[in-house]
């Protein structure tokens, strides 16, 4: 028993080799041999900001809990994409890789209609499902995405400086600096999140001796801290970030524009990743411009986006069959995942992804991105063409052949073989006439 608990804090210590060396043995020491078919395309790592402390972590959480299907979805890199890969392998579960940022649609906002973040009319989250390859440094696209990050974190670095104001004014003085933030994920891709992470950790510091950890809170943060919410360190961080850095205020900082790039620029950066553009839904509330799926469908094809993502525990069961419903006639993969963006350790798969009238369409739409990746690396063939519209004209039908060739299920030697086939060779064994 001893030995299995550090092979599983080995999972997120140490170098990439090392955790990947873990897996493999717990992996190999595990029982578990059922047939895993679960469904999450959608999951955070430490590269963004998530309760994992690293992809490889991810991984077996899920391979415990019975995943097939398994995504990556960072906030602004595919910087843990190698290790998910390679967790996956050695766990036996699928791996689909994708990235997520945030764009502007300047019409939408100066109208007032909202998207998928309640809060920000006209901001637009925004997926590349299936990524094929990395952005070309130096090239349009890459510093665009540069440019956003470093927007991001000149606004980190603001926030930082009121936090230490707003602490020492209340007589919690904590020194915060933006080395403490960055160190909270390996590549320095810190968010508001982290920030106000750090600060926590800041404030626990003080505690100790006369300083009682609830009145340090309180006189730092506010009254709606309580007992409760220090006992759930995913309620605290949620609560900090409420009271402290939200709009309104005492310090809250202004988005920088240069954090969102235009819809046309985003999705022109995940055509470059080789990924298929994707619309995730909020689901909770229904806002104005989801509401409408006839309009939304339109505007999202205008942009070029081909397939919509569900959130499970903010998408209600009812709410997720209306939209699958409507994809399904459109011809419209759709994807489901858990995000797992906060510090609290939810199911790895939902209601909806576990749902007998749903599964058969999200598992197509698994097999889809898939089918994506494979033939991508195999014949250059995926799913949109360079001009990023769909290469089969007919949804429907380009919706079945990358699902049936994801549907094989080929282990990642025989994709080896087949890409050193010829094309010939490699259509007919695929599938493609």
């Amino acid at each position: 028993m001893q030995k299995e608990t550090l092979l599983i804090e080995a999972l997120w210590n140490g170098e990439s080799d090392a955790r990947l060396g873990a897996l493999a043995s717990l992996v190999e020491k595990s029982r578990k041999k059922e047939k895993r078919v679960g469904i999450n395309l959608h999951v955070h790592t430490n590269e963004s900001y998530s309760v994992f402390r690293s992809p490889t972590e991810a991984v077996w959480y899920a391979f415990t809990n019975g995943v097939g299907y398994f995504g990556i979805n960072d906030h602004y890199t595919i910087a843990g994409h190698a290790e998910f890969g390679k967790a996956c392998r050695i766990a036996g579960i699928r791996a689909v890789f994708s990235i997520e940022a945030i764009a502007m649609d300047h019409e939408a906002a100066a109208d007032g209609r909202r998207y998928n973040d309640p809060n920000n009319p006209g901001r637009c989250y925004l997926i590349g499902k299936g990524v094929t390859r990395d952005l070309v440094t130096g090239e349009r696209y890459d510093t665009i995405l540069s440019r956003m990050k470093n927007a991001i974190q000149r606004r980190n670095r603001k926030i930082i400086e009121l936090l230490n104001r707003h602490a020492a004014g209340k007589g919690y003085p904590v020194d915060l600096c933006y080395e403490d933030v960055s160190a909270l994920t390996p590549r320095g891709n810190a968010t508001e999140r982290h920030v106000v992470q750090a600060y926590c950790e800041k404030l626990d510091s003080l505690a100790g001796g006369k300083r009682n950890r609830l009145d340090i809170y309180r006189g730092a943060v506010g009254e709606a801290v309580s007992e409760a919410t220090l006992s759930d360190p995913a309620d605290l961080l949620n609560t900090v970030r409420a009271e402290l850095v939200k709009a309104g205020k005492p310090c809250y900082v202004e988005e920088d524009p240069e954090a969102f790039a235009s819809m046309e620029d985003l999705i022109g950066i995940y055509k470059e990743y080789g990924a298929v553009p994707t619309y995730p839904f909020m689901g909770h509330p229904v806002t104005e411009e989801e509401k409408d799926l006839d309009r939304l469908f339109r505007k999202v094809t205008g942009y070029r986006m081909y397939a919509f993502d569900l959130v499970e525990f903010r998408t209600s069961l009812e709410t997720a069959s209306t939209i699958i419903s409507y994809a399904e006639n459109k011809g419209f993969p759709v994807f489901v995942g858990t995000e797992h963006n906060t510090k609290r350790l939810d199911p790895m798969v939902g209601e909806i992804a576990r749902d007998p009238l749903l599964r058969g369409y999200l598992k197509k739409s698994a097999n889809f991105v898939l089918g994506h990746q494979i033939l991508t690396r195999v014949l250059d063939y995926g799913y949109l063409t360079e001009s990023g519209t769909p290469r089969i004209g007919n949804l429907k039908e380009g919706f079945d052949l990358y699902s049936s060739v994801g549907a094989m299920d080929l282990p990642p030697e025989r994709i080896g073989e087949i890409e050193r086939m010829d094309a010939r060779a490699a259509k007919k064994v695929l599938g493609i006439d």
